[in-house]
């Protein structure tokens, strides 16, 4: 509720200039030329004068059809000032002229003509103001015009003709203070649009242009008008003259009406100033007419529901004008001639002619009946155009809604596509950095294995070469050393032993025939009696202390299995035990043990 109230003042901060100045002008006119609504009207000072200024705006729009021309702020402000001191002078004028006096009727019905003209004049120009505002401001602008207008009218009314008459002169004048700050103003409401396309405003944007909707809304607003117009002076032609009761009762209930329709419009209700607007003038005519037929002879009854019926179409007929002036192309002032040409000529026209044609018919029936076409006939007209229209956005909204749903399946299908891209492009990455791994870390195994074969091996020749230096039988070129590893016989020859056939001679058991070269066997009797010392000592078992030799001397588990005829799995199993038995965990702790022997 405060973000409400806070947006309500943030608009009347905006207009309130605006709205100042129309209802100064409005209430000088309702003062000078309708009696401060003492009756319905004032007869042909009231639609008589208005009628003739309807047929100048006319003249004025018919000129203005064949020109585009849009009038600069200058010329408008220059129109208001003329106005302003015309419709002062006029007013001045009318609370010293004699009202009662016949002979000047004529006189004070062109002052009624020059002071209704020059008003209205003054009332464009306010309209023109609110050009390029949203459908809520301009909603609170008529009805907060039309709601404080009606209560100061209703206040003058208690004061003579001549004080009102001045009072209404100087609210003219004041509108000359009123116009700087408007021009500051003028072009800051900004447009707010509907969350959903279904109001007036949002037709006009749309329809602007469209022939048949511009018709169908001049033909239901005329209709409307025109019934107003007898309504107004039902049923002989007369004023409906109102008691002090009715007045207040008619305040009462244009002040709710208006606030009613406007709180609606405030809540966003979208429809209100289309259909709902237009089924409460139908409500009040068609309440009117059963006030008429009810009361039919307390007219002034009935005329509580007329004069406020008046006042909505006054209202919507400005409501329009914003809407059109804020989306057309033509100048704001041609919008405004065609509003008070069909609102207020139509319901001078139907009340001139119920002035001076019932006097020759005086058939009430006719215009009770009459009175009921033109307010179906309006309502309906106006109703079924704005269901057409709001038919015809919903398909214009389909069709935008499937288009936008095509194009996000297509943008959902290019980012499949895409993302499918992406997806192949980002495992064939994964491919590459996982190959590239795998070739790093099998090279990177690779160095890691020949580094620890290079160490072996250079632990075992340092074994060697320690076993040769403590070797006291000696060693000759003629008889070599067997290096690690080898597989050939004493000359050194790479051609590989028998299967079957064991490097080791002698010893507790024959397990294969002794090598045949002089200097293996030197050396092999030599590591054959530390390795079988070894056995006894550590309780070694025969194939134990046959695979303690073999790799005393270097061979790998798979050349022991092979010289053992053994599986490569058996001989890591005798290992496995040998260094259990022995508590050794390398080979290196073999040699030096073997080594240090007999030291």
């Amino acid at each position: 509720m405060g973000a409400v109230f806070a947006g309500l003042a943030g608009r009347f901060k905006t207009f309130w200039p605006m709205l100042a100045g129309m209802l100064c002008a409005r209430t000088a006119l309702i003062v000078a030329c309708y009696g401060s609504y003492a009756a319905t009207d004032d007869g042909i000072f009231t639609d008589g004068a208005m009628l003739v200024t309807c047929a100048l705006f006319a003249v004025a729009l018919l000129v203005f059809a064949k020109t585009h021309r849009v009038l600069s702020d200058t010329a408008v402000q220059w129109l208001l000032i003329g106005s302003t001191i015309v419709a002062a002078g006029t007013s001045a004028a009318l609370s010293l002229l004699d009202d009662t006096d016949p002979a000047l009727t004529p006189v004070a019905f062109g002052l009624s003509v020059i002071s209704t003209l020059a008003l209205s004049l003054c009332m464009f120009y306010w309209l023109r103001c609110l050009r390029g505002t949203d459908e809520v401001t301009a909603a609170l602008f008529v009805f907060g015009t039309f709601i404080l207008s009606e209560i100061v009218v209703y206040l003058l009314a208690f004061l003579p003709v001549r004080a009102q008459n001045i009072i209404g002169a100087a609210l003219i004048v004041a509108q000359l203070a009123l116009l700087g700050p408007a021009a500051l103003r003028d072009g800051l409401a900004a447009e707010r649009l509907h969350r959903r396309a279904r109001t007036f405003f949002t037709f006009a944007r749309s329809h602007i242009q469209d022939t048949r909707f511009l018709v169908a809304c001049t033909a239901g607003m005329g209709l409307l008008s025109f019934a107003d117009g007898f309504l107004r002076g039902y049923p002989d032609g007369l004023p409906i003259a109102f008691t002090p009761a009715t007045r207040l009762a008619y305040l009462l209930c244009t002040v709710a009406v208006c606030a009613l329709l406007a709180f609606f419009v405030v809540r966003r209700r979208e429809r209100v100033m289309t259909v709902g607007i237009f089924l409460t003038m139908e409500a009040l005519a068609a309440g009117a007419l059963v006030l008429f037929g009810a009361f039919p002879f307390q007219w002034e009854i009935g005329a509580v529901l007329v004069n406020t019926l008046n006042i909505v179409i006054c209202a919507y007929c400005w409501y329009v004008i914003i809407a059109f002036t804020s989306f057309g192309s033509r100048d704001p002032y041609y919008y405004a001639l065609g509003g008070w040409v069909v609102c207020f000529g139509l319901r001078s026209v139907a009340r001139m002619m119920l002035h001076f044609i019932y006097p020759l018919t005086g058939n009430d029936l006719l215009i009770t009946t009459l009175l009921g076409a033109l307010v179906l006939l309006s309502a309906q007209v106006v109703l079924v155009q704005f269901l057409l229209a709001e038919h015809r956005e919903g398909a214009v909204e389909a069709e935008e809604r499937e288009a936008a749903a095509e194009a996000d399946l297509q943008q959902a299908e290019e980012d499949v596509t895409r993302t499918q891209a992406a997806l192949t492009a980002a495992e064939a990455a994964l491919e590459d950095v996982t190959r590239n791994a795998a070739e790093h870390e099998a090279a990177r195994v690779a160095e890691a294995v020949a580094a620890v074969q290079k160490a072996a091996f250079e632990a075992v020749a340092a074994a060697q070469a320690q076993r040769c230096v403590r070797c006291t039988e000696g060693c000759s070129p003629e008889h070599p050393v067997p290096r690690p590893g080898s597989t050939g016989g004493g000359d050194g020859s790479s051609e590989p032993r028998p299967i079957g056939v064991s490097p080791l001679a002698g010893g507790r058991r024959p397990a294969s025939p002794a090598p045949t070269s002089g200097a293996d066997t030197i050396i092999s009797d030599s590591l054959r009696e530390r390795v079988q010392a070894m056995g006894e000592q550590f309780l070694l078992s025969d194939r134990e202390v046959d695979v303690l030799t073999l790799y005393a001397l270097g061979y790998t588990q798979k050349k022991v299995g092979e010289e053992l005829c053994i599986t490569p799995a058996t001989a890591h199993t005798h290992i496995k035990r040998i260094y259990s038995k022995c508590g050794m965990h390398s080979r290196q702790e073999i040699l030096e043990y073997l080594a240090s022997w007999g030291a």
